[in-house]
């Protein structure tokens, strides 16, 4: 009888761990619908097409996907050598954009590792509440699991902008929302890179080119400090 109430114990216990680390995808908001057409990056698209024909990158790698802070990170395989680095990020992109080019811009690389930075969700005209931003979120790793089940992700925080930091309320909120959902995801970690974009509580305008938003290299040289570490760790 003992051994029995162990053995079922110990049962019990697994599907107890096992519910625990379930993703939580219940949608916090109603469905946003984009007011763009979700292919107008095709060109960026068909770049990268052009050159995975040239040379195209081994399965297992680490894909970077989002938007321009990856599209204009263009030492990123450098800097995070010898880390085998695919950046597949996209200017002015979306959260909908990259899971609309998700099989064209991530999967057909079979990735090992998969990298998400996608900050223009609620800066548009047809703004996303951070609830609405971090369900998309949530709809792009539950994708990433269907296709891809044995890689990991990591989630970025969206950054601290100077142009966008009469908003930061909304990007504190989706942040957190999004870092809370990754708490219920075990194979996805939140990297924040606040802390090293900050000065004085505010923005640190040195590591930013003249439009306030996007990084000079000293603002990716703190990016790769804090990602690189994290990025070589065995998942």
């Amino acid at each position: 009888m003992y051994i029995l109430m162990k053995k079922y114990f110990f049962v019990f216990f697994i599907v107890a761990v096992s519910a625990c680390h379930k993703p939580n995808y219940t949608a916090l908001d109603v469905p946003w619908a984009p007011d763009y057409r979700l292919d107008r990056s095709e060109a960026s698209i068909v770049s990268f097409e052009k050159t995975d024909a040239e040379s195209m990158p081994a399965p297992g790698g680490i894909v970077l996907t989002g938007s321009s802070s990856f599209t204009k990170w263009l030492n990123a395989a450098e800097d995070l050598a010898p880390l085998p680095i695919v950046n597949r990020g996209f200017g002015g992109s979306t959260l909908p954009e990259v899971i609309y080019y998700a099989d064209r811009a991530i999967f057909k690389y079979h990735p090992k590792t998969i990298v998400i930075y996608c900050e223009n969700d609620m800066f548009g005209p047809k703004k996303k509440t951070p609830e609405q931003t971090r369900d998309a979120y949530v709809q792009l790793t539950k994708l990433i699991h269907e296709k891809e089940p044995k890689a990991f992700i990591y989630g970025i925080s969206l950054k601290p902008s100077p142009s966008r930091w009469a908003k930061r309320d909304d990007s504190e909120k989706a942040n957190k929302l999004i870092q809370d959902f990754i708490k219920s995801d075990r194979r996805h970690e939140y990297i924040d890179v606040w802390p090293v974009m900050l000065k004085s509580g505010r923005p640190d305008g040195s590591i930013f080119l003249k439009d306030s938003l996007h990084m000079n290299e000293e603002g990716y040289r703190r990016w790769t400090k804090v990602l690189k570490p994290i990025l070589e760790k065995p998942v």
